[in-house]
């Protein structure tokens, strides 16, 4: 496949995850609404409600951000031997900023899963 084609693909997918995006800031607004009915009044439901949707959009941000790790990893593997500083600096930069996202994104849901505070304010 042409460069320009694989790119255009590459623009698709992400077209999706914008896609994605919204939806999980939706849930987010649900998921905050949950949280504040059991801060307001104490149900346990509403707790457990909350919870789990962020638990599922922190799974779902993690398979994201590991699609992008994967994608700048491949990015990574290519680099042409006519490639300038510049641009090898940017697609090295690129790769560990995307691993960096992948680890933040684990430990988000880890001290999610693990968390029993219920004031923890939460960063997609």
């Amino acid at each position: 496949m042409n460069k320009v084609l694989k790119t255009l693909e590459e623009v698709r997918i992400e077209d999706w995850i914008w896609i994605i995006y919204l939806f999980l800031a939706s849930f987010a607004l649900i998921a905050n609404f949950f949280e504040k009915d059991y801060l307001l009044n104490g149900n346990k439901v509403s707790k457990k409600a909350f919870k789990t949707i962020n638990i599922a959009i922190f799974i779902i941000v993690f398979f994201i951000y590991l699609y992008f790790v994967l994608l700048t990893y491949s990015r990574f593997k290519e680099k042409e031997e006519h490639m300038s500083i510049k641009s090898m600096i940017i697609t090295n930069a690129n790769f560990i900023a995307a691993c960096l996202f992948l680890i933040g994104g684990i430990i988000y849901l880890l001290t999610e899963i693990a968390s029993d505070n219920e004031t923890d304010i939460d960063i997609l």
